[in-house]
């Protein structure tokens, strides 16, 4: 064959396409599979569920001694070469069904606690067009969220779109966070506002309204305030609420 008529590099890639989609759902996973044979790095004692759907492995890190639940589904929808788009931190629990659809990239602190069904969404789909079939259009990759450490986030919250939650917050059951979150802060609703903030030198949680200069000032800076908590000692994971074949107590 000479260079003149030697096959394109693009028509290459859609004939192997065409190729591919022919076969039967089956083998279509399990090629993806081998195609994304990264390791997900996991630091020592974590926890992942066998029924967790990882997409894009090697842009995933999870930390010491942390959960990832019963059915959940971690989603790169980039590789980006230069850093992991999915990061959970150490002792963290991340409850059943969690969805995590990066775009730049969803990262989670130290200490973080979720219940089930929470999700965070930081890509969509690109609907600029209604002519075009949006499940061909791609995704967005701009957008990164990040959660504070020892934040709890309710049953069936979201996290949308380009947002940070600081550390010692807590976001209400169903809420939907479309905007940054300061630090020891209570959120509720959709979308979530802050309903009450944290003070240190009172030791309560106030109206945001009652919360003044030195309660601010009294905040410890994130690295602190992990080390702090670390300091209390190693966390023993509740395993056994990560699936329902795990056991009952």
């Amino acid at each position: 064959m000479t260079a003149s008529n030697a096959p394109s590099p693009g028509g290459l890639r859609a004939a192997w396409r065409r190729l591919i989609l022919a076969l039967p759902p089956t083998l279509q996973c399990r090629w993806l599979s081998l195609r994304s044979r990264g390791r997900v790095a996991r630091g020592p004692g974590s926890f992942v569920h066998r029924s967790v759907q990882i997409l894009g492995r090697s842009g995933v890190a999870i930390g010491a001694n942390s959960v990832v639940s019963q059915d959940c589904w971690l989603n790169v929808n980039h590789r980006f070469a230069d850093a992991r788009s999915i990061v959970i931190g150490a002792n963290c629990f991340i409850g059943r069904r969690n969805f995590f659809s990066s775009g730049r990239a969803v990262v989670v602190g130290d200490f973080v606690l979720t219940a089930n069904d929470c999700h965070f969404l930081g890509s969509t789909h690109v609907a600029d067009d209604p002519l075009r079939p949006v499940i061909a259009t791609g995704t967005t990759a701009d957008d990164t969220i990040r959660v504070g450490a020892n934040t709890f986030i309710g049953a069936g919250a979201r996290i949308v779109g380009n947002v940070s939650i600081g550390h010692g917050s807590v976001v209400a059951a169903g809420s939907t966070v479309t905007r940054d979150v300061p630090p020891f802060s209570r959120v509720v609703g959709s979308p979530a506002t802050v309903r009450a903030r944290y003070s240190l030198p009172r030791r309560a949680w106030v109206a945001p309204e009652d919360f003044g200069p030195q309660d601010e000032a009294a905040i410890p800076a994130e690295a602190d305030y992990v080390a702090r908590l670390a300091a209390a000692g190693p966390i023993a994971m509740p395993y056994i609420a990560a699936g329902s074949d795990l056991g009952d107590c």
